[in-house]
């Protein structure tokens, strides 16, 4: 399925994947599968983390920030061993966890270049009610939309009428 959304995240891999990438956006408009299809195809190798139903993984970020214990525990848990250099970490489901948020901030100014993307229903809801240090101007903040109306008839293969609208 094409959303224009995508190009967003071409962009940020082009331009900022040193800061971390956070998607904001309502619940069920397609956030994890673009995330995901976005991942799949655009790197080596992919690690996909949902806070919410990894009871482990998230309390790692209540012992920890350092994204090197962070990362060897995601390691321990998954049983992997991640690349810094070729893997992109998808923390789903984020805003579970406000320590995995303020955590962003030890990724982005960590000397290693960890790619960190996530996304999370109601996000914008819990930024707005956040009791921890944010990490201002260490991750980059994007909404995504449900899809309009030209994504749905693109969805629906119905090219000739997206261009004919385009034309009237």
């Amino acid at each position: 399925m094409e959303r224009k959304f995508y190009q967003t995240l071409k962009e940020w891999k082009d331009n900022q994947i040193e800061i971390p990438l956070m998607i904001i956006g309502a619940r069920q408009i397609g956030k994890t599968y673009l995330i995901n299809q976005f991942c799949k195809e655009n790197f080596k190798e992919y690690v996909y983390i949902n806070l919410d139903l990894e009871e482990k993984i998230k309390m790692v970020f209540e012992q920890t920030l350092q994204p090197e214990e962070i990362i060897k525990n995601i390691e321990l848990y998954k049983d992997i061993k991640i690349n810094v250099e070729d893997t992109i970490l998808f923390f789903d489901e984020i805003q579970v966890s406000e320590r995995a948020i303020t955590s962003l901030k030890y990724f982005c100014e960590h000397a290693l270049p960890y790619k960190i993307i996530c996304a999370g229903s109601l996000l914008g809801v819990k930024l707005n009610r956040f009791r921890s240090s944010f990490p201002v101007g260490k991750v980059l903040i994007r909404n995504m939309y449900p899809m309009d109306f030209e994504e749905f008839l693109l969805a629906l293969k119905k090219d000739m009428w997206v261009e004919a609208i385009k034309e009237s």
